[in-house]
This record gives C-alpha cells, sequence and structure tokens, in this order.
C-alpha cells in the first residue's frame, strides 16, 4: 500500500518539484517534449539530463551537473528533463531512459548518435571534461606558417573562415562554430604565435594574446579580416551573413567593428562566478596540483580552450578612462596566484630540510659522527674509538644478558593474553547500501516512464 501512495503523491506532486532538484541560480535549463524539438533542431553539442525528483542519486548529481553547467556556458548547453512528469514519460522512453540519472551527449542535435555519461564519477570535472572532449568539429589544422596557403587554394570554391591565435589549444568556441557551420564554411587553425602566418598573409604579427578571424570568399584568395568582439553571438552574425548571401558583408563588419563589450548583471554575475568555477574545474580534472602545473605549463594559463569570458576568445577589451594611468591593468591571474603560493612552499620545505639533524642509533641515542682519519701519530696504528673502549673495559652483566635472552627465546604461554587482530587505516569501510549503478536509482529501476 506504501508504494502505491508514494506513487499517487508524487504524481500529484506540483511542477516546481523538477525545478528544485537543481540550486535556484542554476544554469540548466529544463526541457519538455516541444521545447526538447526546438533545441535539438540546433545541431549544436548539448549534454541532457534525464531525471526525476525523487531520486536520491539525481540530488546528489545536481550540484555538480550545475556546476558544469556554469563552466559549459554559453558553449555548450546543459538541458534537464524531467522523466517523472506525465508529459515527459513518452520523450523519457524514445530515449531509452530505463534508470536516473542518465546523462547523454548530443554532438550535433538528432543529427548524430547520442554518447552515454557511463563513468561512475558524476563530478563537475567529469561532466565538463567528457562534453568539451567530444564536440565534432571538422576544423583544418594548419601546423606551420606554410600550411596555410595551399590550405587557401585547395578549397578556394568554398567559403572559408581561418583562426590565428596564439595560445597552444585551440580554442572551444572555435571549435564550437566549426561544429555549427561544419557543412556550411571551410573552417581552418593555425597557432600563430610568432606571428608567422599573418605576415605571410599581409597583416601585422599582432599583440601576446592577439587572435584573427580571416574570411576568405569562395573563388578569392584575398581575405577580409572580421574587425567584430570575438565571441559566440558576434561571429554567429557575421557568419549568417556570408551565409545570407544578400546582406552587405562590408556593413556588417563595419557595424561589429563598434561593438562594445557589454554585459547585464545578470551576465555579469555569471562571468563572475565563471572565474572561480574554472578553477575548481582545472583542479578537479587532475590527480593532484603537480599534474595541475604540469598542464598549466604545457598549455598555459587558459588550457581549457578559453581565454577571458568564456564565450570569447582572446582578452576581453579594455576601456581606458581619461586622466586614470592605471585604467585596463588587470589583477594578478588567479592560476598565477596558486603556482606562486605553491612555488614559496616548496621552497621554504626545501630550506628546512637543509638543516643538519643529528642521526640516532637503534637505541635512539645520537651518534655523533668522527673523522674517519684516526691513525695514532706516533705508532701508525689505528687509533680505538671510544666505544671500543668501553667494551673492552666494561663486561656485560648477567642481568643484561639474561634479560636479552628473555626478550629472544620468551614463547608464549596458555595464559597470555591473545594479541588483538592488526589493524590498518587502509581498511575499506563497507556501506550498509551501496551506490547503484549509472542508470538506476536505489537500485530500483523503473519499469514504466
Amino acid at each position: 500500500m506504501l508504494p502505491q501512495l508514494l506513487a499517487l503523491s508524487l504524481a500529484l506532486a506540483p511542477s516546481v518539484v523538477s525545478a528544485a532538484l537543481f540550486p535556484s541560480n542554476s544554469l540548466v535549463k529544463f526541457l519538455d517534449a516541444k521545447s526538447w524539438k526546438q533545441a535539438m533542431k540546433a545541431n549544436q553539442t548539448s549534454v541532457v539530463a534525464f531525471v526525476a525528483p525523487w531520486c536520491g542519486h539525481c540530488q546528489k548529481m545536481a550540484p555538480e551537473y550545475s556546476k558544469a553547467a556554469l563552466g559549459l556556458y554559453p558553449l555548450i548547453p546543459t538541458y534537464a528533463v524531467d522523466c517523472d512528469a506525465q508529459k515527459n514519460r513518452a520523450l523519457c522512453a524514445e530515449q531509452g531512459v530505463q534508470g536516473f540519472p542518465t546523462i547523454k551527449l548530443f554532438p550535433r542535435g538528432l543529427e548524430s548518435k547520442p554518447i552515454l555519461f557511463d563513468t561512475p564519477e558524476r563530478t563537475a570535472s567529469a561532466f565538463y571534461y567528457w562534453a568539451i572532449r567530444r564536440i565534432p568539429h571538422k576544423v583544418k589544422k594548419l601546423y606551420q606558417p606554410e600550411d596555410v596557403p595551399p590550405w587557401i587554394t585547395k578549397h578556394i570554391d568554398k567559403n572559408r573562415v581561418l583562426l590565428l591565435n596564439k595560445g597552444k589549444a585551440m580554442p572551444m568556441l572555435w571549435e564550437v562554430l566549426g561544429n555549427k557551420y561544419r557543412d556550411l564554411l571551410e573552417f581552418g587553425h593555425n597557432r600563430d604565435r610568432k606571428g608567422k602566418a599573418s605576415v605571410l598573409l599581409g597583416y601585422p604579427k599582432g599583440g601576446k594574446k592577439e587572435s584573427k578571424v580571416l574570411f576568405f570568399p569562395a573563388g578569392s584568395e584575398k581575405s577580409i579580416r572580421f574587425e567584430g568582439l570575438l565571441k559566440l553571438e558576434s561571429l554567429s552574425k557575421f557568419f549568417d551573413s556570408i551565409l545570407d548571401g544578400t546582406a552587405d558583408l562590408s556593413a556588417i563588419n563595419e557595424e561589429l567593428a563598434h561593438e562594445e563589450y557589454t554585459l547585464t548583471p545578470e551576465e555579469e554575475e555569471i562571468e563572475r562566478q565563471q572565474e572561480a568555477q574554472r578553477m575548481a574545474l582545472a583542479h578537479g580534472g587532475f590527480s593532484d596540483m603537480t599534474d595541475f602545473e604540469e598542464a598549466v605549463k604545457k598549455y598555459g594559463k587558459d588550457f581549457h580552450g578559453k581565454h577571458g569570458f568564456a564565450g570569447m576568445m582572446g582578452d576581453i577589451p579594455m576601456k581606458k578612462k581619461e586622466g586614470d594611468a592605471g585604467a585596463g591593468a588587470k589583477e594578478e591571474d588567479p592560476i598565477h596566484k596558486i603556482l606562486k603560493a605553491q612555488k614559496e612552499k616548496a621552497e621554504k620545505a626545501a630550506e628546512a630540510s637543509r638543516q643538519v639533524t643529528p642521526k640516532t642509533d637503534e637505541g635512539g641515542q645520537i651518534v655523533m659522527e668522527v673523522p674517519t682519519d684516526t691513525m695514532h701519530p706516533e705508532t701508525g696504528k689505528p687509533t680505538p674509538t671510544a666505544a671500543e673502549e668501553t667494551e673492552a673495559s666494561v663486561a656485560p652483566t648477567a642481568s643484561s644478558s639474561v634479560t636479552e635472552e628473555a626478550s629472544v627465546d620468551k614463547k608464549p604461554t596458555p595464559s597470555d593474553p591473545a594479541p588483538p587482530p592488526p589493524t590498518s587505516s587502509s581498511e575499506p569501510v563497507v556501506e550498509d547500501t551501496p551506490e547503484a549503478p549509472d542508470g538506476e536509482c536505489g537500485g530500483h529501476v523503473k519499469d514504466e516512464l
């Protein structure tokens, strides 16, 4: 009777329960059957969690999933579907959901087969790295400056867009755009660290972190440099104008050139939270700080493939106020602060280890080191040490030998208490209720959705 009452109460519960599963400021968006179709038509990489509000595993996962959503915003949208709601049960059944939570990544909407998240560890870092490594872009990597001109001529019959940036890794934003427009535009990327490719194409080398987006119209080897902000919305507007064919590309580029980096209060709050969340995601993706530091050395401080705001490439444009000499100056990078603190800690530890500590023998007595050259100046024979002189002059007592013999040869007698069983701090702790495998909740799988 109790399960039937529970099912009835859940059926009558308000839909607000679904939203309550995630934090109030979560960027996870709930989908129903209607909004599901709209989301899947975008042909972009997205992550969807099929959940039930009553599921304990879903409740435990929800905060971590929300943290991953914050790190992925706005490049990879994260969704959730309440499979316990009557209107969504057909959708969940269609997606083959048999237990909760079930997390899937859709590389290009419904165009390609979804990928099931089958990692036991449902953490923010696990969700984050699992998603960003599965963007099915077709961006051509041009490793040398000399590889750029042949790529331009090879695809001369198509509209081509080329990214020249300074970082070691391809920005995630360029991968997302390469996925979104992959069948409509030809995408290329060159790590123009020293500006050689820029000079080869007739452009200045550029600043330390400057990125360039060049557009090559079909049938031409001459390029047009994109003048707007290197963020998702601006680049999408420019690419849509290219594909439109009727829009005045020069006018659009001029309009975007005067675009300013402005954020709504909500976006500013998201940006503030993202800075801290990307730091947490970075540390969670590695086993310890040593691995994290190696990743920073190898890929740079923005090894996630992003610089500044999550939806942008390159530095955020800084406005310099008149009469403010210090305007535009940036605070010390948070990752640099961590590395600096770690370095100082390591130096202090190394300094402390240099201090000479006296050696001790098996009895715990301090052993003083003496010079090895102990030859007697007159006889030429080795000078006996203090220990040898003491051993020769003092004979061991009977009590000491008896004690030593007793300590070695003593055997347990029936009256001796049994020694306690050995214990270890590493002994595994057995839980009363082990966690159910992925796809289930509390060991129970729903037969009907």
